[in-house]
């Protein structure tokens, strides 16, 4: 049964080396003597040369099949972390171009592998500073021995998985290899060569037709043994392009010094030295002058947190951290209401750039939708100009939706996805227009309602939707740390310093 489902799979690869080696088996049993005084000589290599042509289509075919397998088998390390960014993903692509257009490798010449992994870490160091003349040096020290550290480790576990007695092996046995290479291994090769030679220059001297017939047989044997070691040398080449991209990736973009000693101290800058292990996503709300802000904050937390009224409540840039049970933990920064001026731009686009999550607030009831789109197109424009880092989820809510036409009418629940009651299509018509002018998918956008006196609506949802963006909002936090962590620390600065000097005035004193 495992027989013949192996020569299901491998039906090319068999009939390959049937067709390379019935000729010579064929010649082995007929016997050259045989041949030549039967003057068949002529009907064996009519017959090799059309299994030979035949051979040709069936190596292309093996070939196919062996990068088309290697592909399935690394389907899994080919796939791009969920945790790369736009940047990371496109370098990604470029290796992945790279896996599929780089023939295998023999792996007996270092060179062409040298050349490989250069190339390699050209295509993403360029990705990423695509202005630096020298992109594949835009690493620092610490990152470059993170890296030497990693390769090390996946070096050590790949040889004690495939190499035989390795822990047996001594660095003085390596040596004295390469001692004897370089002392005899060039004389070695030359005796090789002028042997082999001379033996077949005798060899078609006393039987032409022999020497002929084994030194095309070689030929064949070298070329089959060669697509036969097609398979191998497609998944180990593969494999090598596809390690040393994400390692390249993981350098360059500042990943390797993802340590848990410097997210701990990025997290105390960011949350002014909190102990917890898990900090909060911090969500920023973002609006026009009278969106609803705090109201929405005031729902959110389930308790008064921001005054509401007809004028605007908040005149600076508030923090509120929520701990409610069956929520995301989560700080919520209250921006002041925005309108057509540009003051407040600098510190809307300084917080939006601190955001894990950005909650856009917009009144239902509100018809110019210009400054929101011009605040909105404003902030994609920083995050997109930031190479390094994933731009923050954006959710956008629209409140005062219990004001819609018909007023009058108010009796939550309502159906947006298929509405029928005039309440309900008025929500979802407004749902539609603000998700065409802010350029926003309609999935983003939850309809709610904060009326006085009443029960909300649909916060419920909100947080839901908040719930199924924590993932990516994760995925911010950690670029926004690590980015932030790529900075000079005047203390970590100072304790450098301290500790260099300690260790200069120990070796004086010694000496």
């Amino acid at each position: 049964m495992r027989i013949g489902r192996w020569l299901r799979r491998y039906w090319p690869e068999v009939l390959l080396s049937m067709a390379v080696a019935l000729p010579w088996l064929s010649l082995s049993a007929l016997g050259l003597f045989w041949l030549w005084q039967g003057g068949h000589v002529w009907v064996w290599a009519t017959a090799a040369a059309v299994l030979g042509l035949l051979a040709w289509p069936l190596s292309v075919s093996v070939k196919r099949r062996a990068n088309q397998e290697a592909r399935l088998a690394l389907g899994d390390l080919a796939a791009p972390s969920r945790g790369w960014n736009a940047v990371e993903r496109d370098a990604w692509a470029e290796v992945l171009a790279i896996a599929d257009a780089t023939a295998p490798f023999y792996f007996t010449e270092m060179e062409p592998l040298l050349t490989s992994a250069r190339d390699i870490v050209e295509v993403v160091a360029r990705r990423f500073h695509p202005d630096s003349r020298t992109a594949w040096a835009r690493f620092s020290l610490p990152e470059f021995l993170l890296l030497t550290e990693r390769l090390s480790r996946d070096v050590r576990r790949e040889a004690l998985r495939h190499i035989p007695a390795v822990k047996a092996m001594r660095l003085s046995h390596l040596l004295w290899v390469h001692r004897q290479n370089e002392r005899y291994g060039g004389v070695a090769q030359t005796g090789w060569r002028m042997g082999f030679g001379l033996w077949r220059i005798i060899r078609a001297a006393l039987n032409p037709i022999q020497a002929a017939s084994q030194e095309t047989s070689g030929l064949f044997m070298e070329n089959t043994t060669r697509v036969l070691s097609f398979r191998l040398r497609t998944y180990a080449t593969r494999l090598l392009v596809l390690e040393i991209g994400r390692a390249s990736i993981d350098l360059y973009s500042g990943r390797l010094a993802l340590s848990d000693e410097d997210l701990r101290a990025a997290r105390e800058r960011d949350m002014a030295a909190t102990a917890e292990a898990d900090i909060p996503i911090r969500i920023v709300l973002i609006g026009q002058v009278n969106a609803g802000k705090s109201s929405l904050l005031n729902a959110l937390a389930d308790e008064i947190r921001g005054a509401v009224g007809p004028l605007p409540a908040t005149s600076s840039v508030t923090e509120h951290q929520l701990n409610l049970d069956g929520h995301p933990c989560a700080m919520l920064v209250d921006m002041p209401g925005f309108d057509e001026s540009a003051a407040t731009v600098p510190e809307l686009l300084s917080q939006a750039e601190r955001a894990d999550l950005i909650m856009w607030v917009a009144s239902a009831t509100q018809p110019a939708r210009g400054p929101d789109r011009k605040r909105l197109d404003e902030i994609r424009a920083s995050a997109n100009a930031q190479l390094a880092r994933r731009p923050p989820p954006v959710l956008l809510v629209l409140t005062h939706v219990d004001e819609l036409r018909p007023a009058m009418e108010w009796t939550p629940p309502y159906d947006i996805t298929a509405p029928t009651r005039p309440k309900a299509r008025a929500i979802r018509a407004a749902i539609d227009a603000v998700a065409r002018t802010l350029d926003l998918p309609v999935e983003a956008i939850v309809p709610v309602a904060m009326p006085s006196g009443q029960e909300t609506y649909n916060i419920d949802a909100l947080w839901a939707k908040i719930a199924a963006e924590l993932d990516e909002a994760k995925l911010v936090q950690l670029d926004r740390l690590r980015v932030g962590q790529q900075g000079l620390s005047l203390h970590e600065l100072a304790n450098a310093l301290r500790h260099a000097g300690r260790t200069i005035i120990k070796g004086m004193v010694r000496s």
